[in-house]
């Protein structure tokens, strides 16, 4: 690298010129991050909006409609927060925000990952125990869907918010330093728990439990065509068999279409959230990393790959389902909802 001492400018203007490439490199950084949120918080309220208006749903989309919930709150809450105490260097939105909102916004990110698992779950229990399913649709009703739901918020509030209600302090602003909102942990071996539990609960454990299913999932759809390709071609019974085998065409079809909406929704929440828990897992390991002149770097590329998880789960929807394509239309186009069987994962239950 050229010494700076070659070139002819003072010491002052090259700072100055070092100031302003950072500073454009910045505004860049926060466009691009502004940019990606803006896109997610707009799909995602479409998503909800199409979604209420629906006449039927079914469990599934009504964690779809949750799993949405969170990601706007990553991205109207969590997301500006950050942003602001990064870019500004200090703090600027008072003690109560600090105590009381800052820790509460950690909801929302486990909410959205518990989300996706709960839905590889309820694909899962619908698609392995088929002839249950369709000998009761309504089995899992509204009220079961709410109180799963219910549960994954609360569970993600004490587990994620609450341990940082009991960390998070705001100092006032002092003679030669700014007004500070950060976690100050009573040791570093408390550091290293917290994280490693955080990379557990929020990523390898969820990701085992959304893996385990899948692979379950992938199995049970190829066994059942294989056995409905068997039915066509015995034929001992023809009316018998051509009526099991529309019923379990149909089934399979809308089990088809789920598994086409799951795939690139745990391929995304695989790699998306891979960066975070990388570095988590890497402060753990070696706490000195976070005093690295490239670890700010490190944290704008997390940041980026966190808001495309939030950002991405509607683009996934509109390129792969045809039904969510159609809803979405009929949204726009003034109609009250698409009250049909084919529904985003499958079988509707009717909103009670």
């Amino acid at each position: 690298m050229m010494d700076s001492r070659a070139n002819f400018s003072s010491p002052n203007d090259t700072d100055a010129g070092v100031d302003e490439q950072w500073e454009k490199a910045d505004i860049l950084k926060l466009t691009a991050q502004v940019l990606i949120a803006t896109f997610g918080v707009i799909g995602n309220a479409l998503v909800i909006t199409v979604l209420k208006a629906t006449k039927k749903i079914q469990p599934g989309e009504f964690y779809l409609m949750n799993l949405a919930i969170a990601d706007l709150g990553t991205l109207l809450l969590t997301f500006p927060i950050i942003a602001l105490k990064e870019k500004a260097n200090r703090w600027l939105l008072g003690r109560f925000t600090c105590i009381y909102l800052t820790p509460c916004t950690e909801v929302f990110h486990g909410a959205s990952v518990w989300f996706i698992a709960v839905i590889a779950v309820e694909r899962y229990r619908q698609v392995v125990t088929v002839k249950m399913v369709l000998k009761n649709p309504n089995k899992a009703s509204w009220q079961r869907a709410k109180i799963v739901a219910t549960c994954v918020w609360v569970t993600s509030f004490l587990i994620f918010s609450l341990p940082m209600y009991f960390i998070v302090d705001h100092q006032e602003p002092v003679a030669g330093r700014p007004e500070i909102c950060g976690p100050n942990w009573p040791s570093k071996i408390s550091i290293k728990i917290y994280n490693g539990l955080l990379t557990f609960s929020s990523y390898l454990l969820p990701l085992l439990v959304i893996s385990i299913t899948y692979v379950i999932i992938s199995r049970t759809l190829t066994r059942s065509n294989l056995f409905i390709k068997a039915m066509k071609r015995d034929q001992l019974s023809p009316q018998q068999n051509d009526k099991d085998s529309t019923i379990k065409s149909a089934r399979l079809n809308q089990n088809n279409r789920a598994k086409k909406i799951l795939t690139p929704l745990v391929l995304v929440f695989a790699l998306t959230m891979l960066p975070l828990n990388t570095i988590r897992f890497a402060v753990v390991l070696r706490p000195a990393l976070s005093d690295e002149v490239f670890y700010r770097s490190l944290l704008f590329v997390v940041s980026v790959f966190v808001l495309l998880n939030s950002s991405s789960n509607p683009v996934i929807y509109s390129v792969v389902s045809r039904d969510f394509r159609r809803r979405v239309s009929n949204f726009i186009s003034g109609g009250r909802g698409i009250d049909k069987q084919n529904t985003l994962l499958g079988r509707p239950v009717a909103r009670r």
